[in-house]
C-alpha cells in the first residue's frame, strides 16, 4: 500500500489543512484526509455524518479503508482518515450526488494533485502568486504558527470550553474593534458568502495578521509571567495585553526609558 505524502513545502500542510476555495479539508500529520471533510467539501453535503453512515451501511468495506483521529483543538472527537492515497481516491469515487458535480470538479482535481505530490503544487501555486498575494501568504502563514501556539499556551493555563472564544475575542475586540461574531459578518457581506463559511483571518489585511498576531505573542508572554490560571484570569490578561498592545501599535503610550 501507497502511504500518504508526509510532507509538503508550504506551512498550510504543517498546520494539517488543505485549504480549498470550497471550504477545507483536515490533514493528520502524515497527510491522511478527514473523510467527513471530504464529504463536506468535495462532495457538497451539508450532512457529513449521515452521508458518512449510509456510505458504510452500503459499502462497509469503506470501514477498513479508515483510521479514527482525534484532530488537535477544543471540542474535537474522534474522526475518520483515510488510511493511504488510494483509499482516499475510493472514497472520492463514491461521493453521492450528481447536484453541484461541476462545481466540486476543480476542488477534486485539486486535491487529487496535492495527493500525489504535494510539494509540486505548493510550488506550483506559489509561482501563480504576485507580490502583494505572496506578502499576504507570509502574514497568514506567521498568523497561523503563532495561534497554535497561544491556543496551546491556554490549554497549558487552564482555559476550557467557552473561555478559548472568549480569549479569542479578547484579542479581536481592542485590536480590531469587534469580536469574532461582528468580523464573521463583515467578512461575509464584503465576500457574499455564507457566514458559516467564515474565518476571519481568511479576510484579514495584512496589518490587520499582523496586529492580532503581535497582540497574541505579547499575550502568551504575560500568561507565562502572571502563571494565569482558567478562564477568567486567562480572559483578563489577554484583554489586557491586547489593549496594550494597541495602545503601543497606536503610539497612544510610550515605552518607559526610551
Amino acid at each position: 500500500m501507497t502511504e500518504l505524502p508526509s510532507r509538503i513545502a508550504s506551512d498550510t500542510f504543517k498546520q494539517g489543512l488543505l485549504s480549498l476555495e470550497q471550504g477545507e479539508i483536515r490533514l493528520s500529520p502524515t497527510g491522511q484526509p478527514s473523510v467527513f471533510d471530504m464529504i463536506k467539501v468535495l462532495g457538497a453535503q451539508k450532512s457529513p455524518h449521515k452521508v458518512w453512515s449510509r456510505l458504510a451501511e452500503s459499502h462497509p468495506e469503506v470501514r477498513t479503508k479508515c483510521q479514527n483521529l482525534k484532530f488537535p483543538g477544543p471540542g474535537q472527537r474522534e474522526t475518520p482518515v483515510a488510511r493511504t492515497k488510494e483509499d482516499a481516491y475510493y472514497i472520492l469515487g463514491l461521493l453521492p450526488g450528481a447536484v453541484g458535480k461541476k462545481y466540486r470538479a476543480d476542488a477534486a482535481k485539486l486535491f487529487v494533485a496535492f495527493l500525489d505530490d504535494p510539494a509540486k503544487l505548493a510550488g506550483e501555486l506559489a509561482k501563480r502568486l504576485n507580490q502583494d498575494e505572496s506578502e499576504w501568504l507570509e502574514a497568514r502563514l506567521n498568523a497561523k504558527r503563532t495561534r497554535h501556539n497561544f491556543t496551546d499556551q491556554l490549554k497549558d493555563f487552564g482555559v476550557v470550553r467557552e473561555g478559548y472564544g472568549r480569549c479569542t475575542n479578547a484579542i479581536y475586540q481592542p485590536i480590531l474593534g469587534s469580536d469574532a461574531k461582528g468580523l464573521k459578518e463583515q467578512a461575509a457581506r464584503r465576500s457574499n458568502l455564507p457566514v458559516k463559511r467564515i474565518n476571519p483571518r481568511d479576510h484579514m489585511s495584512i496589518k490587520e495578521l499582523n496586529d492580532v498576531e503581535l497582540a497574541e505573542r505579547v499575550a502568551v508572554g504575560q500568561l507565562k509571567l502572571h502563571d494565569a490560571s482558567g478562564n477568567t484570569q486567562a480572559v483578563r490578561i489577554v484583554k489586557k495585553s491586547s489593549e496594550f498592545t494597541r495602545q503601543l501599535l497606536d503610539g497612544a503610550v510610550a515605552i518607559p526609558g526610551i
